[in-house]
């Protein structure tokens, strides 16, 4: 056991109380000041106390050493902790508890004490003596009285002005949310790491505005429903700056009422679908916002790439049956390659068990001059190039994502294709992220949560800009703020807001060419 952090911890709790440990972010600030060499072990305390404290209060030493096992298990599955870092962090909590334990508890307490005032009849003799002042003293209550209650109206005036969105303990509390359990998790806790590397920076170089940025993070049911509660309960009580979403499109449109009800501004961090942003056809939700391109601007960016950068006219169409992101896509896609000129020969649905070998011969036997997937990679998207390239197609695939996964169930099928994607770790600008998330986290990011990660990343970094420009600390200051931005340097992109969509406009993409079995970046650019 470290004893210096045990000791260091002990100090803390016994200055701000043990109501600290309650709020792990804060709480690993404090221990970074007091022992930065200890980054890791505090990064380990942190998020271990975030998971316990999790389904209710604080346990206490005693009762967190009885189940210590389940605890330790708890956070392997929950935080994929090693059992050895799982048991430390434990062993660490139960050590810091009961050091609290041991320590009296002193409240304010007010104690009555004997004989004040006993002798009452020298005290009517004395007001006896005294001048008949009691009509003055009652007129200066009066008004003292009525003072305080024109005071007391201003102050409610005021608050009902400025809005209970206000920052706390000066800090601005950014709740972020991300599927953390289940079988996004991985996902979720690489880009939970993104979006507080992002924080630490920002704080590291004085906040904004001189306060601290602070990541509230939540682990969010994947049913709508129920994450649309789980977030109106955070919400409740509490005094929350904004929020920012790492969850799926079909949640993130949930969360664009819930953001719109509470008049809190909503970043989502990789959201397609138009009705994350767009409340109808024609008016955005006021309150939410995305960081990523939709999928009508990716689709019209197939079709720019397709035209202007591969000269090609002629396409097969390939779209994932029953999904409305790929329907998205695949309208954009159609609409903008026929103001270029293209045409379009035939269009093909498919599912996980990609094409059918009838529609592979007919693709193949045909002139088309490339084949288009109107949709992120999967499995379907693999074994659908399999079925291709086995009936014999070796012209030009052009398609969105790109991932490890892909690649392995691929193989060399993915020859002689190209790839549309938000951001590529092959990208040199984008070296110096990768340093930093390895040199905080002692990790690298893999191809499949790249993306997700340097998106959440931008997005803190986009919504400290915005506190730094908005003039105050309502929602609907950073709402402005956060629709006004124009040119903003950000890692993966610059980024300008359409106010017609709340998204990115005509944002640069990523593009990545596979050849002889292996895949590499090209560049970055934009659709004119």
């Amino acid at each position: 056991m470290d004893n210096k952090l045990i000791s260091v911890a002990r100090e803390l709790v016994a200055v701000y109380g043990i109501s600290l440990l309650e709020d792990p972010e804060r709480f690993g600030q404090l221990m970074e000041d007091k022992c930065g060499e200890r980054r890791r072990e505090i990064f380990l305390l942190s998020f271990a106390l975030r998971d316990i404290i999790k389904g209710g209060n604080l346990p206490s030493g005693q009762s967190l050493a009885k189940n210590s096992a389940e605890a330790s298990s708890g956070l392997c599955a929950n935080l994929g902790f090693s059992l050895e870092s799982a048991e430390w962090a434990v062993g660490a909590i139960i050590s810091i508890l009961d050091g609290e334990a041991d320590e009296p508890r002193s409240g304010n307490q007010i104690e009555a004490r004997r004989g004040f005032l006993n002798d009452m009849d020298k005290v009517d003799e004395a007001l006896a003596k005294r001048p008949r002042t009691a009509p003055l003293r009652k007129k200066a209550f009066r008004n003292g009285f009525l003072l305080l209650l024109i005071l007391s109206l201003f102050l409610v005036l005021f608050v009902r002005i400025t809005g209970s969105r206000v920052t706390e303990a000066d800090e601005y509390r950014l709740l972020f949310l991300a599927h953390l359990s289940g079988p996004g998790a991985a996902s979720g806790h690489v880009k939970l790491k993104g979006a507080q590397l992002a924080a630490d920076q920002i704080n590291a170089l004085g906040g904004v505005k001189g306060r601290m940025i602070r990541l509230q993070a939540h682990d969010i049911p994947q049913d709508p429903d129920g994450a649309s509660r789980a977030v109106e309960g955070i919400l409740n009580g509490r005094r929350v700056t904004a929020i920012i979403s790492s969850c799926e499109d079909r949640v993130n449109s949930v969360l664009a009422q819930v953001a719109d009800r509470n008049e809190l501004p909503l970043i989502s961090t990789e959201s397609g679908l138009a009705g994350v942003t767009m409340a109808t056809d024609e008016r955005p939700w006021l309150y939410s916002f995305s960081v990523s391109l939709g999928n009508a601007d990716m689709g019209r960016i197939m079709a720019y790439f397709l035209s202007q950068g591969l000269g090609r006219r002629k396409s097969v169409l390939l779209f994932r049956s029953g999904d409305g992101a790929s329907s998205e896509i695949r309208d954009a896609f159609l609409a903008s390659s026929a103001s270029f000129g293209g045409i379009t020969d035939m269009e093909k649905p498919f599912g996980v068990r990609g094409l059918s070998q009838g529609d592979a011969y007919d693709i193949a036997s045909s002139d088309a001059e490339a084949v288009i997937f109107a949709c992120e990679p999967d499995i379907g998207v693999a074994r659908s190039l399999q079925a291709l390239r086995g009936a014999g197609y070796g012209g030009a695939v052009l398609g969105l994502g790109f991932s490890a996964t892909l690649r392995a169930e691929a193989g060399r099928s993915l020859d002689n294709s190209w790839w549309i994607l938000h951001a590529s770790p092959d990208d040199p600008q984008l070296f110096s992220f990768q340093t930093s998330y390895r040199d905080s986290y002692n990790e690298r990011i893999s191809w499949n949560g790249f993306s997700g990660a340097i998106l959440a990343y931008d997005s803190v970094r986009w919504m400290s800009d915005a506190l730094s420009r908005a003039r105050g600390f309502q929602g609907e200051a950073l709402r402005h703020a956060l629709l006004s931005t124009r040119n903003l340097a950000l890692s993966h992109a610059t980024l300008t807001i359409d106010p017609r969509t709340h998204a990115p406009w005509n944002k640069a993409v990523s593009l990545i060419y596979c050849d002889e079995g292996s895949e590499r970046f090209q560049k970055r650019f934009r659709s004119k």
